[in-house]
């Protein structure tokens, strides 16, 4: 499973599963009936419940149907089904030319599907899974456990549930994994932008314990206690408090692709405004899941001047794809160019093109099988790494052959860069 490269990989799209028991066990006692709880249903199906109901996202997996994936699979569970208990994933399942099951017989897809199998027990096993990073030739990487990011939406009007459960969310990965273990693993604490002093109080917890990058949501921040519903945008004077102290102590911030309240925008389009991922239509799929939230978490950042307020912090945006960026960054250059102001801005002027700041802030990771050149040639190396999704559905399975799959039209220092050196910079400087 080694990379083919001469050089270890830098990967700042990975995942960690945390235990399904994770927010009973760390929640305040005082807290314990906010606890995100797993139980199990009648038909045997394992569920999360926040505050007692079922969680409002769904998954349904819609790229295959039944009979296409048996036929890759064989008899083998698929993601997202139950198996004695326990869910299985095939890394790479969902992908198209670098589906690793293409073109094998059914005794090889049995023999691979089985091989990823025995290594679950190292999605969530912190030893375990260096050694896996090990035989994939990873030195560092950004590993994003499954379920922080959707806390906002599920808990969106019970503030007081979303940060019992984040404080147990990144007490259990400070604890038992750590916020950077061994200089390899780079587990980002979350913290929610849904009142400022117990986001700041958050904050101060995690840095105290040395967490070198923090995570938020992508799309507009939760609109607080008084408006649980609507939002603000990330870069408002009223976050100040939040990321002067980011600023001070030169963290990083990450965001990565999760549940959102976009959806309710549908209903100015005929659409339903409270179905969610799974049961989208292609309509909502496009505007509301990823590139949206990820436009405008990028804009609101560089109109609403909060590099200029906050010039020490880079954001590195997770899972979301690229194939947004050249619109984005031709589009606020327009606004500049045109002489749009810039919010909280001094005269309303920015320092420099949005271009220069996306090129100077902003990491992204192209999707496995996104046209990398296209969106280099937009915005240059700088800001662009790589990123496996490993070990989902939609991720590669052998991060390692991505640099020969993907990115043969560049020089071999310019895949270093992709490969390692971007990430490398993020991470360590």
């Amino acid at each position: 499973m080694a990379n083919d490269l001469s050089y270890l990989i830098n990967d700042c799209d990975n995942h960690f599963n945390e235990p399904p028991d994770m927010y009973e066990n760390y929640i305040d006692p005082s807290q314990r009936e906010l606890a995100i709880r797993s139980v199990r249903t009648p038909d045997g199906k394992t569920i999360q419940l926040f505050g007692g109901k079922p969680s409002k996202f769904t998954l349904t997996q819609v790229v295959y149907s039944q009979e296409q994936l048996q036929e890759m699979l064989g008899q083998i569970p698929t993601e997202g089904a139950e198996a004695e208990g326990e869910r299985v994933t095939m890394p790479g399942m969902l992908l198209n030319r670098l589906n690793p099951l293409k073109g094998l017989n059914e005794d090889e897809r049995k023999a691979l599907v089985a091989e990823f199998k025995s290594r679950t027990e190292a999605y969530g096993n912190r030893e375990l899974r260096l050694a896996l990073m090990d035989e994939q030739g990873i030195d560092k990487a950004l590993m994003y456990p499954v379920s922080a990011h959707d806390i906002e939406y599920e808990f969106a009007d019970n503030v007081d549930a979303i940060y019992a459960n984040v404080r147990a969310f990144n007490r259990w990965m400070h604890e038992e994994v750590g916020f950077a273990h061994e200089n390899r693993m780079f587990l980002p604490p979350y913290i929610p932008l849904a009142d400022v002093d117990l986001a700041v109080k958050e904050l101060e917890i995690v840095l105290a314990q040395g967490a070198p990058v923090v995570q938020i949501k992508t799309g507009h921040a939760h609109g607080g206690r008084d408006n649980p519903f609507g939002g603000r945008s990330p870069a408002d004077p009223i976050f100040d408090p939040i990321w002067s102290r980011v600023n001070e102590a030169g963290v990083k911030i990450a965001a990565h692709l999760g549940g959102t309240d976009y959806q309710k925008y549908g209903a100015d389009w005929s659409e339903d405004p409270n179905i969610t991922f799974g049961d989208f239509d292609a309509f909502q799929w496009m505007h509301y899941w990823g590139d949206r939230p990820a436009v405008e978490l990028t804009s609101g950042l560089i109109l609403h001047n909060f590099f200029g307020r906050f010039p020490n912090i880079r954001i590195c945006l997770s899972e979301v794809g690229t194939l947004w960026v050249p619109y984005t960054v031709r589009k606020m250059d327009h606004a500049y160019l045109m002489g749009r102001k810039a919010k909280w801005a001094t005269g309303g002027k920015l320092d420099r093109r949005p271009s220069e700041i996306f090129r100077q802030h902003f990491l992204v990771m192209p999707y496995p099988e996104e046209n990398v050149q296209r969106v280099v040639a937009e915005v240059g190396l700088d800001p662009i790494a790589f990123g496996s999704d490993f070990p989902h559905g939609e991720g590669l399975a052998r991060p390692g052959e991505y640099a020969a799959a993907q990115l043969s039209g560049f020089s071999d220092a310019d895949v270093k860069r992709i490969m390692r050196d971007n990430l490398e910079e993020f991470l360590t400087t």
